[in-house]
């Protein structure tokens, strides 16, 4: 069914995979939130917990990254996790100053548990698909994360040019997971 769209609308904001992406991603998100919290976790604990789950051992700062958090809410993360029980710090091998963090038992339990009820919400996600898509989705999302590489199809220039386009953090409201790139010639504002 087309409906006629008003005067200089182009298109439906549902057109746009952009969009459509951004509606799945709340929804999973709304959807992990209150199974992490049914584990007793925040959604960003829980996070850290699915990254820690790879088995490798991560500084604060590369959880920062893997975790879609800020390197200041990553250090709260990991800390509050290491107060539950959840998780363990080691010394880096060779950077006495660089803390690794690892799951314990009880956060392996808790992922676990958590994950299990995950899992069934992205089949529920996918349960009207055929086997095959079902299959491909995963493969198909993570093909379009790679290719656009933080949002710069991996051009450094380009990636460069919108840092320096945009506002120093806390001159603007951000998401945590849409930073500014760290750029030397970047002023502050006097």
């Amino acid at each position: 069914m087309n409906e006629q769209l008003p005067p200089r609308a182009t298109s439906l904001a549902t057109d746009e995979l952009y969009y459509t992406l951004n509606r799945l991603s709340r929804s999973m998100n709304r959807a992990a939130d209150d199974i992490s919290w049914r584990h007793g976790v925040s959604l960003a604990e829980f996070n850290v917990l699915l990254v820690l789950a790879e088995g490798v051992l991560l500084s604060s700062a590369q959880l920062a990254r893997r975790a879609f958090v800020t390197p200041q809410s990553s250090h709260q993360v990991v800390s509050t996790l290491v107060a539950g029980g959840l998780v363990e710090t080691v010394d880096h091998p060779t950077d006495g100053r660089i803390k690794l963090a690892r799951l314990t038992d009880a956060g392996w339990e808790v992922l676990d548990a958590a994950r299990g009820e995950l899992r069934m919400m992205q089949a529920r996600a996918m349960s009207d698909l055929s086997e095959a898509d079902r299959e491909r989705v995963p493969a198909i999302l993570a093909t379009l994360a790679e290719t656009l590489q933080g949002g710069w199809f991996g051009d450094v220039e380009a990636a460069e040019a919108a840092a320096a386009r945009r506002p120093l953090r806390g001159t603007l409201a951000r998401t945590p997971d849409i930073r500014p790139l760290p750029h030397a010639d970047r002023k502050k504002p006097s």
